[in-house]
């Protein structure tokens, strides 16, 4: 007992002292920032979402949920996701301290999310009809699709995102949170209270989603103009590819990756739209619903490590860059086991008093769904580890083959287990995803180890 309690001592002192690391210490001061206002709009949001699945019925929120799927997966397909360029490129420029090459980055950002804001929503809007057609849905949805693409056109977040990370403004990035809940807590209040029926509720959806883009847009510009980071409009394009090496690919890439995640997990609600009915559509809706609670409390630090290890990488630091990796983990994945057990324990007690019986099916999909994010949430810094060395190729390529698995699995396992077969499908795809993107980081890493080792010994 004696050496089992120095043992704990010395592990607690240990974990104490890795917050006497500056960056580490910025790091969870960040994600603390974010956490903050994730977790009001966690609470915020799933009230909103209970009082919708009450008011609505599993049928109606399975048609909600098809809504709002494919308006994320038509903006996803065409979004470049520039904030991981500016994240990576900008990190470099302010270490260089190259002003004109970070409002040259600032403009590329801003001209790929507009471009493909307007595609998209052209897109989305002209497929309404033959995906419903496809789908063998009733053709009264078709007007709420087009409704819903809408939002796309104000899908300008990628840069404005990047832009708050890479100069700490994590505050201002967890408001959004804050506000577009408030606004649709209040809209749903009012589809209660004036006895709205679906169309209102995919309204207030709606303009929640366009107030949270357009106050990302105008808080990122206020802090270019606090950083001192002006005449954006005026830098010219021309030359970005000479002063930022391998940023076309890196952004094609990152789509790309951007691209396959979305079939797994945000179009998901298409495909099962495909395989089942609306009434089983609405019970993974709320699957998910009580799952994305977890990744709530996970996301702020996923968003405050990337700019550190970015920031790591670009300086060369191979060992503060492990640290941060392994240290986070750890904590995550405690984090992740605790909240996954919880939910096993009192999940159907939950269930019941929140969205009601009627959603009682929905326990054993949000225990394999929540299980898969517990997996995801384990390793959940080797995306932006890979990325923040550049290696988008190795990130768009574990997310291909897990992909693969996950639709050789969902087809068959939807057949056979019904609506739970989703997430069991969804936990083979984390496990595959994880391995594979866990061998890339271990060899590249001991890779540069080795390069080093040798250049020190020359």
């Amino acid at each position: 007992m004696t050496v089992l309690a120095d043992r704990l001592t010395d592990d607690r002192r240990r974990v104490l002292g890795w917050f006497q690391d500056d960056v580490f210490r910025r790091l969870f001061v960040n994600a603390g920032k974010l956490l903050s206002a994730n977790v009001v709009g966690a609470v915020l949001g799933l009230v909103a979402a209970v009082l919708t699945a009450r008011a609505l019925g599993p049928e109606n929120y399975g048609i909600l949920a098809l809504v709002l799927a494919y308006e994320l997966t038509i903006g996803k397909l065409v979004t470049f996701d520039a904030w991981q360029a500016i994240i990576k490129f900008g990190s470099e420029a302010l270490h260089d301290d190259d002003g004109a090459g970070l409002r040259q980055l600032v403009k590329f950002g801003f001209a790929l999310d507009i471009a493909s804001a307007v595609v998209g929503t052209a897109l989305a809007m002209t497929l309404a009809g033959p995906v419903i057609g496809l789908l063998g849905w009733d053709a009264s949805v078709r007007p709420l699709l087009v409704l819903y693409s809408v939002l796309i056109l104000f899908g300008l977040s990628g840069t404005p995102i990047g832009v708050l990370r890479l100069f700490d403004r994590f505050d201002l990035l967890g408001y959004t949170a804050i506000l577009s809940g408030v606004v649709r807590l209040a809209g749903v209040a009012w589809c209660l209270l004036t006895n709205q029926r679906l169309f209102g509720f995919v309204l207030v959806y709606l303009v929640t989603g366009i107030i949270g883009q357009l106050y990302q847009v105008f808080a990122s510009l206020w802090v270019l103009r606090k950083q001192n980071v002006t005449g954006i409009t005026a830098q010219p394009l021309r030359g970005i590819r000479r002063r930022f090496p391998g940023i076309a690919d890196y952004v094609w890439t990152t789509n790309l990756t951007m691209t396959v995640r979305m079939l797994s997990r945000e179009a998901d609600g298409l495909f099962i739209a495909a395989l089942t009915t609306p009434a089983a559509l609405g019970l993974f809706k709320v699957a998910k619903q009580f799952a994305g609670v977890l990744p709530r409390f996970s996301d702020p630090l996923s968003q405050s490590i990337y700019p550190e290890l970015a920031r790591a990488w670009a300086g060369r630091d191979g060992r503060r860059f492990v640290s941060l990796v392994k240290r986070t983990t750890l904590f995550t994945a405690a984090a992740a086991f605790g909240g996954w057990f919880v939910f096993l324990l009192a999940g159907r007690w939950i269930i019941r008093w929140t969205v009601g019986p009627a959603f009682e099916d929905a326990y054993w999909v949000t225990v394999f769904y929540l299980l898969a994010l517990v997996i995801f949430l384990c390793s959940f810094t080797l995306t932006p580890s890979l990325l923040a060395m550049g290696l988008a190729r190795r990130s768009l390529v574990s997310n291909v083959a897990a992909t693969v698995v996950y639709f050789g699995l969902l087809f068959p396992a939807v057949r056979h287990f019904g609506i739970v077969g989703a997430s069991l499908a969804y936990v083979g795809f984390f496990a595959v995803w994880s391995g594979i993107m866990i061998f890339f980081l271990r060899t590249h890493l001991d890779k540069q180890r080795a390069a080093s080792d040798a250049a020190e010994r020359s």
